[in-house]
């Protein structure tokens, strides 16, 4: 059964819509769209915006979001991130004033029991965010070689139970193909030992399931493929917002701006600059922002999220990502 969560809560609601875009910017792109909660928020807050431009890989959860969010500005396009160049070109526009990304999965998909995100629903091993795609968790768990497995489990999930983990997955595979969230989720309890089961604040099953969404949606080769063309999706003055909620993502982005920010990339022991490279952006979040403990009471999702936000400053060709 099909569970909608409709209080879905968007994230650092506050700080996003407070760092979305210049005060006189026009043109945003929500490059995961999701249900439009960011999405609303900013146009009260930026009523002078003229365009939307709503960008998510997921076909289901756009369509849905059409009654959650009727306002015509908003144009809906199944895309991913790292597509949005396309998305411009389609419509004749040559950049955004604003640009959002939220690598979060939505309350909507997590309350889905068929999309198979949650270890909490029994559903099908699935967990695409384009069913297009071909590739499922299902695929993974059943196929992957043992090396593989604990390879995702460890460095995407961070689990340090990754190797007993694994093992027991090679085991019940031989005996039958792993189908479901609720068997795949008792697997990982049963080989957790039980001592820290109690010391864990979060389900046992968390980090696997998360490396395995990771892993299906190819999402940190995504976040590459969009920083490689977000700047040129950008207007001058036009900010960059960015969430994350795993360590490996904030990386890639704390080190995206950095690098943009800094321009020279000399040896540190040259005396001037030689490479002639300048900064093409401004961070504006000097540290990462995260969520407060009253935002976290609210929502426990919010728990791992953090924001880094950024300002485009030249409109010189920079090096891609």
């Amino acid at each position: 059964m099909n569970n909608h969560n409709p209080m879905h809560v968007p994230v650092l609601l506050e700080a996003v819509v407070r760092n979305a875009l210049p005060e006189n910017g026009k043109i945003f792109a929500d490059c995961t769209f999701g249900l439009g909660g960011h999405t609303k928020a900013i146009l009260e807050e930026y009523p002078q915006i003229t365009k939307v431009f709503a960008v998510d890989r997921d076909a289901e959860i756009l369509n849905y979001s059409i009654d959650k969010n009727p306002d015509p500005r908003i144009a809906r396009f199944q895309a991913k991130a790292s597509e949005l160049p396309e998305v411009l070109e389609h419509t004749g526009c040559k950049g955004a004033d604003g640009i959002l990304l939220d690598l979060g999965v939505s309350s909507y998909q997590l309350d889905s029991s068929e999309r198979g995100f949650s270890f909490m629903r029994s559903g099908p091993l699935d967990m695409r965010m384009d069913k297009r795609d071909k590739i499922t968790a299902e695929n993974i768990v059943n196929t992957y070689e043992k090396s593989e497995l604990e390879h995702i489990f460890f460095e995407y999930g961070e689990e340090k139970f990754a190797r007993r983990i694994t093992d027991a997955i090679i085991r019940k595979r031989a005996e039958k193909t792993i189908t479901t969230t609720e068997d795949l989720a008792k697997i990982i309890c049963d080989a957790v030992p039980a001592a820290n089961k109690s010391k864990k604040h979060i389900h046992p099953a968390t980090r696997v399931f998360q490396a395995l969404r990771i892993e299906v949606n190819n999402e940190l080769g995504e976040i590459e493929d969009f920083l490689a063309v977000a700047l040129d999706c950008l207007n001058p003055g036009g900010h960059l917002s960015i969430i994350s909620f795993h360590s490996l993502e904030d990386r890639l982005i704390k080190n995206f701006m950095q690098k943009f920010a800094k321009g020279c990339d000399c040896p540190p022991n040259f005396p001037v600059c030689v490479c002639g490279k300048k900064p093409t952006l401004e961070v504006l979040t000097k540290k990462a922002i995260f969520a407060d403990e009253d935002e976290i009471a609210v929502n426990p999702r919010s728990r791992s999220a953090r924001l880094r936000c950024c300002k485009k400053i030249l409109t010189v060709n920079h090096e891609k990502a």
